[in-house]
């Protein structure tokens, strides 16, 4: 396979000949939601229901010529003068299509109905695998027939690519290809079928043989959670085995892994060091469960949590994973304290309940080493419940204290979290928290409201405010805000506000360090804040992330590697994963390693389909790579998800334009089939 090495490639390679001819084909689209393009790019697909259905079936129906009555009874169910009626009247819908009849697009007769297959593209045909969207999903229910043939089609359409997909996994590991091919294929084929177990174990050989054992071992507890769900049956004795050989060589640390031979798309600052964590005591806080019987202390036991991370991260020696990343295991009854810290990569685990003595709140903790499954320590401690917020802090320090005895008190004192005065702000906080990591535009915007109601609780609330600026840079990100203008304003507003409140708040240091880089391009402001920041608190996920995002667009790809693997490491649960896995692909896409971007961008959409820069990462990992019909199948994939995509927009809105690298991006996504304006 061969890569593209500069920009002049990408410009003398495209073929002004085939171009022409595509500009008369009519693009039929029927995995996901239906649509159709004329020859000049305008979406030609009729409203009615039951006329699209009629294309769609012409589209797949095995003969080309296909009789009036099997339309009739397949859309109306019956064959008498109402549904021969109806069915010349979408006949006629779709002949009055623009440009449709003088391209004999559709043709019948008094017997017969066709479609003009030599002027049709159809995605399912012509690129039968690379598609994970359920067949034609806005069009159940319209008849009986036409759902069995609709459910009939589905399947057979799910066969043929899980079987495709199958057999490009087998076929990688025959001809011994590179981890990374064979980690992107068998990427492929279980985000198509979750519960696929031989895809699950080529991806975790994938990973093994990348020096990847943490993530091989993650992959094989979401294979046997999906496999429990869908059949309530435990993984294959074969995929069992695989994990077990996994662990045996893992030392719950990542593997040092070499950096695979440098490309030479554009020049790659230096050579990449191994990459490691550091030797640090690695360390959870699982989430504290509820044993008083008062939903209030929901809230408590969630503030108890957050401020044991809070304050173990910012203590020198300990790697703390984030709270985000623990909660999913608020509810641990079926696991181990080794899955666990197999899950989250760490060697302890401080797990916690909270439990109501008269007027008296008592926390009960252990401190567990997850690789021996031993209680190293337990503590309890309690306090008066008169005022919640300053109990949270008091019992988080104590159980700090008692169980790291090696720390000194005085640094806990001096780096003790802040809490706001009143609850209602905490509560209004917290809440802001979850909604800004949901995919609903609709529980996304309340998170704002939820953060102002927070601010005029408490109008000094520097993590609300902090929150509130990140919430505005998500907005214009996820291209959601109709004045990205006012939303950039009101991002820098809000970060300057928190600092103003407290200079010394890292995650407001973080946040306007990436408004600086992404919204401004001000990357000297944008790494004078990130290093303020790691300096106050080492430990912080989103900082090192979105560190690593400046350091792709600067074109430093070896720091953003380092970067972008200390910060997933360090959140390996965190909701907005698949931000944290683009940046990562846009850092290994900056370093020259193709394959691990195109990895990372697979998992990104695996983990959420409608992220528009996992698509176009993957579209820049393929083309890079020298995968081009694979890339402008992803660049279709990308139009689809942003239609209003121009290689011009791209240009404009990219952090890195005034880089030589992209360029070479702009002309990767033109070759893709991205128009340029």
């Amino acid at each position: 396979m061969q890569t593209v090495t500069n920009i002049a490639a990408f410009t003398n390679n495209r073929d002004p000949a085939s171009r022409a001819s595509a500009v008369e084909t009519w693009k039929i689209y029927l995995a996901g939601t239906m649509r159709m393009l004329s020859p000049d790019g305008e979406n030609a697909l009729p409203n009615p229901r039951k006329t699209r259905a009629l294309l769609a079936y012409l589209c797949l129906a095995p003969r080309k010529r296909v009789s009036r009555n099997r339309l009739a009874t397949l859309l109306w169910d019956k064959t008498d003068d109402l549904a021969r009626h109806s069915l010349r009247q979408a006949l006629y819908a779709l002949e009055r299509i623009s440009g449709a009849k003088a391209a004999g697009l559709i043709q019948f007769d008094q017997d017969y109905v066709s479609l003009n297959e030599d002027i049709c593209w159809i995605d399912v045909l012509a690129e039968p695998h690379d598609h994970s969207e359920r067949l034609l999903d806005d069009l159940d229910g319209l008849s009986d027939p036409f759902q069995r043939w609709l459910t009939d089609e589905r399947n057979r359409l799910e066969d043929q690519v899980r079987n495709a997909l199958h057999d490009a996994v087998v076929q990688l590991e025959t001809d011994h290809a590179s981890a990374e091919r064979r980690c992107a294929a068998a990427r492929k084929l279980v985000s198509f079928d979750p519960t696929h177990q031989g895809g699950a174990r080529a991806l975790m050989k994938a990973l093994s043989d990348l020096g990847d054992h943490v993530q091989a071992i993650r992959e094989y507890h979401r294979c046997r959670e999906e496999v429990r769900n869908a059949y309530d049956l435990p993984p294959s004795q074969k995929t069992v085995a695989l994990y077990e050989a996994i662990r045996l060589v893992s030392s719950r640390h990542p593997a040092t892994v070499e950096k695979p031979p440098k490309r030479d798309a554009f020049d790659v600052p230096g050579d990449a060091s191994p990459l490691k964590r550091p030797n640090l005591s690695s360390i959870a806080v699982l989430p504290i469960s509820n044993l008083t019987g008062d939903a209030r202390h929901e809230l408590t036991a969630v503030g108890l949590a957050e401020d044991l991370t809070g304050m173990l991260s910012r203590l020198p020696g300990f790697f703390v994973t984030s709270r985000l990343s623990t909660r999913i295991f608020a509810d641990r009854t079926d696991r181990l304290p080794q899955d666990i810290g197999d899950l989250l990569d760490v060697r302890y685990l401080f797990s916690g309940s909270l439990r109501v003595n008269g007027d008296r709140l008592g926390l009960r903790t252990e401190l567990t080493d997850a690789i021996r499954g031993t209680v190293l320590w337990s503590g309890y401690i309690e306090d008066r419940s008169s005022n919640l917020i300053d109990i949270s802090a008091r019992l988080a320090e104590e159980i700090v204290r008692q169980g790291s005895p090696h720390i000194r008190q005085a640094e806990l004192t001096r780096v003790r979290s802040k809490r706001p005065e009143l609850l209602n702000a905490y509560d209004c906080f917290l809440q802001a928290q979850d909604d800004m990591h949901n995919f609903s535009p609709a529980v996304f915007n309340r998170a704002s409201r939820m953060f102002d109601q927070a601010l005029q609780l408490d109008p000094n609330y520097a993590a609300a405010l902090a929150g509130q600026a990140y919430w505005h840079v998500l907005r214009v990100g996820q291209g959601w805000s109709d004045d990205p203008a006012r939303d950039t304003k009101l991002a820098s507003e809000y970060a300057d506000r928190a600092l103003d409140v407290d200079p010394l708040e890292p995650t407001a240091l973080g946040i306007q360090g990436h408004i600086s880089a992404y919204l401004h391009k001000d990357f000297d402001l944008a790494f004078e804040r990130f290093e303020d920041a790691l300096h106050l608190n080492p430990n912080s996920a989103p900082v090192w992330v979105w560190s690593a995002a400046a350091r792709a667009w600067q074109g430093d790809g070896r720091r953003a590697v380092e970067e972008a693997v200390k910060g997933k490491a360090l959140s390996p649960f965190d909701p907005l994963s698949y931000f944290f896995n683009t940046i990562a692909g846009m850092a290994y896409l900056m370093n020259g390693e193709y394959e691990r971007a195109i990895e990372c961008g697979y998992l990104t959409l695996q983990e959420n389909r409608r992220y528009t820069a996992g698509h176009r990462l993957l579209v820049l990992g393929l083309m890079l790579a020298g995968r081009s019909d694979e890339g402008r199948a992803a660049g279709r994939r990308l139009l689809a998800a942003e239609p209003g995509m121009t290689v011009e927009a791209f240009r404009t809105r990219y952090p890195g334009s005034g880089n030589p690298h992209a360029e070479i991006y702009c002309n990767a996504l033109a070759e893709a089939g991205v128009p340029i304006r």
